[in-house]
């Protein structure tokens, strides 16, 4: 889809990180930009920044009624819309049967909810006029699968078969209009801080100082967890600028490719565990 000034974007978690700089990139282009965020002052001001051709939008994506509510808010501001980024999320990680139902029900809810309530309503809107492209926010953690980090993981795999589906029905029933699914590898966001600071202190401290479930590790499964840590730490050393990581968005919304990444040299990890699920069930007897 060619990106023309006077399109109009709709971006969920806008307040902060990758969201943010989709939003300022569009806005870069005269694209007018709907920023949609649950924290209502930090969009506010993102919007503030980034001026007149722009509206807050105050939404928690996993709320079908608010996102219903943010699709009318931007028709009636801007009369159109072109540009769909569902990419709202939070992360949880730890053990599976660690982790706490309200917590699966959350990030659940943000994660693929968000996406499925941005789809419901803004595609017939997309499909009506005949025009735009939707762009959903998954992971390279949707594309493959580690210890510890299953509730992330397992919502943004959801997010690439929703957007694989998305783009074979809007085949059918409007081919004009694209879709793309986004799989960042690590990109300096809150998201990511989050998920490696400590990291390095936590790997140099005596046993006796972890917490939670971390502190009920065996020497020997200790020893086995920390290699996977290291790489986690090292994530940090990689990390792309968000303004970066928008820009690659957007040329891929302009190629009208359905799969992009922040990160093409990880994707080996991908090719590996497509390769092991066909060699197994190539296996299957």
């Amino acid at each position: 889809m060619k990106l023309e000034a006077g399109q109009v974007a709709v971006v969920t978690g806008a307040a902060n990180g990758i969201g943010r700089a989709v939003a300022q990139a569009l806005c870069d282009r005269e694209i007018r930009v709907v920023l949609a965020d649950i924290d209502g002052d930090a969009v506010a001001a993102a919007a503030d920044e980034l001026g007149p051709d722009t509206l807050a939008a105050p939404t928690d994506v996993a709320d079908p009624h608010q996102v219903q509510r943010l699709a009318d808010t931007t028709l009636e501001r801007f009369g159109r819309v072109d540009l769909v980024f569902n990419n709202a999320g939070m992360g949880v990680g730890g053990p599976i049967w660690l982790v706490e139902p309200e917590d699966w029900h959350r990030l659940w809810s943000v994660n693929v909810q968000g996406v499925v309530n941005g789809m419901r309503a803004f595609v017939p809107h997309l499909i009506a006029a005949g025009r735009g492209h939707v762009v959903n926010t998954s992971s390279l953690a949707g594309v493959t699968a580690g210890p510890f980090n299953a509730p992330y993981s397992a919502s943004k795999h959801a997010v690439v078969a929703l957007t694989e589906a998305l783009r074979g029905e809007l085949d059918v029933f409007a081919p004009e209009i694209g879709a793309t699914v986004v799989c960042p590898g690590p990109v300096d966001t809150r998201l990511l801080r989050g998920a490696t600071e400590g990291i390095g202190t936590l790997l140099g401290a005596p046993a006796e100082a972890r917490q939670g479930w971390l502190g009920t590790l065996t020497p020997d499964q200790w020893e086995r967890l920390a290699p996977g840590l290291s790489l986690v730490a090292q994530m940090a050393d990689e990390a792309m600028p968000t303004a970066r990581a928008a820009e690659i968005i957007l040329s891929a919304v302009e190629a009208d490719r359905l799969y992009v990444t922040t990160h093409p040299s990880w994707t080996t990890a991908v090719s590996d565990r497509v390769a092991r699920i066909v060699a197994d069930m190539e296996a299957s007897v």
